[in-house]
């Protein structure tokens, strides 16, 4: 039998509470069922994260900046500073339209735990918070008139569009974003 490193026991605590808390949701799974479904031990699972909060921490901080690598590539991809803004409602209207798709991990950490102590509350607000930021340094670069009027509208959508999908068709809602997006960015950035 091979001993995994710290790392490596981190990496697979991490990984299965990621599957399960983004299936079932947070409260909804026990730190039981994650050493369970870890195949290890008690103790292996709380030296990596002490508390469930802790590890509903990493587990939201996780998929923000999953989220962010993503869309900066898929930004990155685009020459046209217009098309960077809407690449990323291109990856959401993909990923609206998956079959695993439960919604947003953020804004579902943040119905879970609503009080802004939380620590997985916080990391979810801001990471909706980088993304209005990040979304606004693209509006301007895309000369956009009012950068953070754009951001605002933008992240109206983006985020309608993750939790009308989770409970609705999520294809249609995913093309619906992309759409009011393209018409959103062209008005705000007219073309050269």
């Amino acid at each position: 039998m091979v001993r995994r490193t710290a790392e490596e026991n981190r990496r697979n605590v991490l990984d299965v509470a990621t599957r399960l808390f983004y299936q079932q949701g947070i409260r909804a799974v026990g730190m039981d069922t994650v050493v369970k479904e870890c195949g290890v031990g008690n103790a292996t699972v709380y030296r990596q994260f002490p508390t469930k909060d802790a590890l509903a921490t990493a587990y939201v901080q996780g998929r923000a900046d999953a989220w962010f690598e993503r869309m900066r590539q898929a930004a990155d991809e685009q020459h046209d500073p217009r098309e960077k803004l809407l690449a990323v409602f291109g990856v959401l209207a993909a990923d609206c339209a998956g079959p695993t798709y439960r919604g947003c991990p953020m804004l579902n950490t943040s119905t879970e735990f609503p009080l802004g102590q939380h620590p997985a509350h916080m990391a979810a607000v801001g990471h909706k918070q980088q993304v209005r930021d990040w979304f606004s340094s693209l509006a301007a670069d895309a000369g956009a008139e009012s950068p953070d009027q754009l951001a605002e509208e933008l992240l109206i959508v983006l985020n309608g569009a993750y939790a009308t999908a989770a409970v609705l068709d999520g294809g249609t809602y995913g093309r619906r974003a992309l759409a009011l997006a393209q018409l959103l960015v062209g008005q705000a950035c007219p073309r050269p």
